[in-house]
């Protein structure tokens, strides 16, 4: 998918903080149908946080059981509010030894291209946050992926 593509994802009317359980049957059609796809997006990566204890990670406050959020964009001079955000659960991040906070610090830093895979999954908490610090709801969670191109290749982090 293009990066444009999935910032500009239309939100379907009715999704709102409230549970989903109370969302409308159309919104929840519509939400299913992009969250059931898989997707592979290009761009740089602008910033990386480790989340604070969530529900989904039981609310664990030791850092190997958090989410790492990741501002993803279109160009490395993008702003926050320009870009997608990409999470990296820990469940998945204990299968990828590479998935540091060193080596994607050294991504951001040195604004190498990345190619980020993973499912979409509309983040309904955030919508305040539009054109602040990010461009959609919509995000790419979790990430299954990360390549870096590199002397003209993709290669895996």
């Amino acid at each position: 998918m293009h990066f444009d593509d999935l910032a500009q994802l239309e939100v379907p009317d009715g999704a709102s903080k409230k549970h989903r359980a109370k969302w409308p049957d159309s919104t929840l059609a519509a939400v299913a149908a992009e969250e059931q796809k898989a997707v592979r997006v290009i761009g740089f990566l602008l910033k990386k946080k480790l989340e604070g204890p969530e529900s989904p990670n039981c609310h664990s406050t030791a850092p190997a059981n958090r989410d790492f959020h990741i501002w993803l964009s279109n160009s490395a001079d993008d702003d926050k509010s320009d870009a997608i955000v990409v999470e990296i659960t820990p469940r998945i991040r204990a299968q990828h030894p590479a998935w540091t906070s060193t080596n994607l610090n050294k991504l951001i830093t040195n604004k190498a291209q990345v190619r980020i895979s993973g499912w979409i999954l509309l983040d309904p908490e955030h919508p305040d946050q539009v054109g602040k610090t990010r461009a959609t709801i919509w995000e790419i969670h979790p990430i299954l992926k990360v390549e870096v191109f590199t002397s003209g290749q993709w290669k895996e982090l």
